[in-house]
């Protein structure tokens, strides 16, 4: 169902962002140079207790890195939560957030990769997020990073325009985004995270993956049908793709492509997301218009 999704309030000036590590270890200079990043730009930054703890990969245990998470989501006076960064952590503790608080005091929750399951929790809860660069990429010397996913959350949406791929489908799409790793998407298949893909523009994005596992999980997504019926599907950053012993046979785009050939959708190769140097906001839950023409691609907001 193509509804519109609630957003939370844009933020302004003063507003309080809090830092949390639900999956991954980070380093803490990397924290403290996102702090600085955002205090600079005018925003009051906290720094959850155990975001900078280390169990093993993680940024904590299980409890410790729930408890953050559920703090930060309770909290009336917090405006958006910002991941450190991803990896993996989420899934161990994503059953035992209570969203009660949060549907009273909403606030944009922004990271990518492993928070894909948090975004898509919270679209099935009818919640609008971004995703976007975390703070493990913020820094001065690349501030205008964190300034472009900052104006997002003042509402400052940016439309796309991409450059032709020989492999893009033309065709005019509209529909609400949804999406990002396609490990994670694959991952809460049959869960109550699971994406409601049905008239939906989807975008996916990966890195590091086997060619014959990116394939794998094509079919996999594409057997449960999540590929049949969507509006349009945009593909990010396929990043790092490993061949293996054998010669798989086709390109990380080719396998994509070959998946969803029969269908009639607009595709669109190449936006700048996911994994790799430029990762542009994109917030999920927003009605975009996606536009595939011989001259390129436009990716722009409706809503």
């Amino acid at each position: 169902m193509n509804y519109l999704y609630k957003r939370p309030p844009y933020l302004h000036v003063g507003d309080k962002v809090c830092i949390t590590s639900p999956s991954g270890r980070i380093l803490p200079e990397k924290v403290f140079m996102a702090e600085k990043v955002m205090k600079d730009a005018g925003l009051e930054v906290e720094i959850m207790p155990h975001a900078l703890n280390e169990f093993h990969q993680f940024s904590g245990t299980d409890d410790e890195r729930f408890e953050d998470l559920q703090k930060a989501l309770d909290d009336p006076e917090c405006k958006a939560i910002l991941m450190s960064r991803g990896g993996y952590g989420l899934h161990r503790i994503i059953d035992r957030l209570d969203f009660h608080f949060f549907e009273t005091y909403p606030k944009w929750i922004i990271g990518f990769s492993d928070v894909t399951l948090l975004h898509a929790h919270l679209h099935r809860l009818g919640w609008q997020s971004l995703h976007s660069p975390m703070a493990s990429a913020f820094s001065v010397e690349n501030s205008s990073l964190a300034l472009k996913v900052m104006n997002f959350l003042q509402g400052n949406l940016q439309n796309y325009q991409l450059y032709p791929h020989v492999l893009n489908r033309l065709g005019i799409a509209q529909g609400v985004l949804i999406g990002g790793n396609l490990s994670i998407l694959t991952s809460i298949l049959g869960s109550c995270s699971d994406l409601d893909t049905n008239e939906k523009i989807l975008f996916i994005e990966d890195v590091g993956e086997y060619l014959y596992r990116l394939d794998r999980m094509m079919w996999t997504y594409k057997r449960a049908g999540k590929l049949s019926h969507l509006s349009g599907l945009i593909i990010g950053g396929l990043t790092e793709m490993k061949v293996g012993e054998t010669d798989f046979g086709y390109s990380a785009e080719e396998i994509v492509f070959n998946a969803v050939k029969e269908y009639s959708y607009p595709v669109c190769f190449g936006f700048s997301a996911g994994h790799q140097l430029h990762n542009e906001p994109l917030v999920l839950g927003a009605k975009v218009r996606l536009e595939v023409t011989n001259e390129g691609a436009e990716v722009m907001y409706s809503d």
